[in-house]
């Protein structure tokens, strides 16, 4: 009888003792997922065993929240149809991130240049709260809802002051 291991990616195969097993690369216990028997002749039969199981998905629990955070607005007149040239404009800021209890932590991140961002953040309540100038620009905060394995976008305004 011949011992056999096989690597295929993230799993690994092995045929020993008349047993096939499956290992997979995370440490789990081995699955026996078919029989080999050796015949006196040397040829090998294989019986028919269970299918390994469909990977599943690990649940996270954290819930991602990405956005923009935009200024508005940039021209002193607003038109109809709205001027393309007028439209809201990226602002690279920080956020500041708040649980819903104000006695808790909170967080802050940057935005990029394009004033996107994302975060992860366990499930819960937040108000984000984007960093403005003084006075201007005057950003309002948004309360956001974050559920656990879920990812949601968001926008934040600030505005410009210019009217």
């Amino acid at each position: 009888m011949n011992n056999k291991v096989l690597i295929c990616g993230l799993v690994v195969i092995v045929i020993v003792a008349g047993g096939l097993w499956l290992l997979n690369a995370q440490g789990r216990s081995p699955q026996t997922v078919g029989t080999v028997s050796t015949s006196s002749s040397g040829t090998t039969a294989s019986t028919s065993g269970t299918t390994p199981p469909t990977p599943q998905p690990i649940l996270s629990q954290k819930g991602v929240v990405r956005g923009q955070v935009l200024l508005g607005p940039t021209c002193p007149v607003e038109r109809n149809p709205p001027d393309p040239a007028c439209a809201p404009k990226p602002y690279q800021t920080t956020i500041r991130i708040q649980p819903a209890n104000p006695s808790a932590p909170y967080t802050t991140i940057s935005t990029d240049a394009s004033g996107s961002f994302s975060v992860s953040l366990d499930a819960g309540t937040y108000t984000f709260q984007p960093q403005g100038g003084n006075p201007l620009p005057r950003c309002n905060e948004m309360q956001v809802e974050v559920s656990s394995g879920q990812s949601q976008t968001v926008n934040l305004d600030c505005d410009t002051g210019i009217r």
